[in-house]
């Protein structure tokens, strides 16, 4: 487990994870309402900030399943730690996650399970990352490249196209990623093994019944399509 004194700093992220939620819940709530009223700047300038938000969030995520008790050893948990890029720190978080699962699976179980949660990992985490670094440099609309000597007509492409559901899926696939490595991080032998497919299934089957979900189709639901009542003043 990682070093005792490092204890105060996972109850820490586990505040942080926790308050992060809560703001997640409110923009989620701005938004949905501006979209219900018509206020379609409100929805663009939000959706920007639920962009930054989650990326925030991410990291703060990963710093609680990083130094979750009874996990990673102090040495691994600085070897995460010394990776350059998110990227490479998730990618090392989860080779050693697996490490000491290795030696009680079966020959091909942890190539594949490494395989399809890296893929999810690049997608949902490292891509979103990128965006939010052009947004936290000042690019709030128009990007650049990564050394600001041109345009970047296609990162300016996501940032205008950037839509809250998008932000919305990435905040609830974050979090079951999580889940999963993290009983990898604590339990290998019993809550890895007893729990890995259930979630695993259920993190598939969310990425695929929302990869079709829109703002559009999000507008056509019971609760989006139900008035807003008009607050009287006494």
């Amino acid at each position: 487990m990682p070093n005792p004194n490092t204890y105060e700093f996972y109850q820490a992220y586990v505040t942080n994870v926790r308050d992060f939620l809560l703001a997640e819940t409110e923009i989620r709530r701005i938004i949905n309402r501006s979209s219900k009223t018509g206020k379609s700047t409100t929805v663009k300038v939000q959706t920007k900030v639920y962009a930054l938000l989650y990326s925030t969030f991410s990291e703060a995520n990963f710093m609680k399943m990083i130094l979750t008790p009874h996990g990673f050893d102090q040495n691994y948990y600085e070897e995460i730690l010394r990776q350059e890029s998110i990227q490479e720190k998730w990618l090392k978080c989860l080779e050693l996650a697996f490490i000491k699962f290795k030696t009680h699976s079966k020959g091909s179980e942890v190539p594949n399970k490494i395989l399809g949660l890296r893929k999810i990992i690049e997608k949902y985490v490292v891509d979103p990352s990128i965006l939010r670094n052009k947004l936290a440099h000042g690019q709030l609309s128009i990007a650049l490249n990564s050394k600001n000597t041109n345009l970047n007509p296609q990162a300016t492409n996501q940032i205008q196209n950037l839509d809250f559901i998008t932000v919305y899926k990435w905040f609830q696939i974050n979090q079951m990623l999580c889940c999963i490595i993290e009983d990898l991080i604590e339990s290998p032998e019993k809550a890895h093994y007893n729990q890995y497919y259930t979630k695993f299934q259920e993190l598939e089957g969310f990425i695929s019944r929302s990869k079709d979900w829109t703002l559009e189709s999000k507008m056509q639901t019971k609760s989006m399509k139900r008035k807003v009542p008009h607050l009287t003043v006494k």
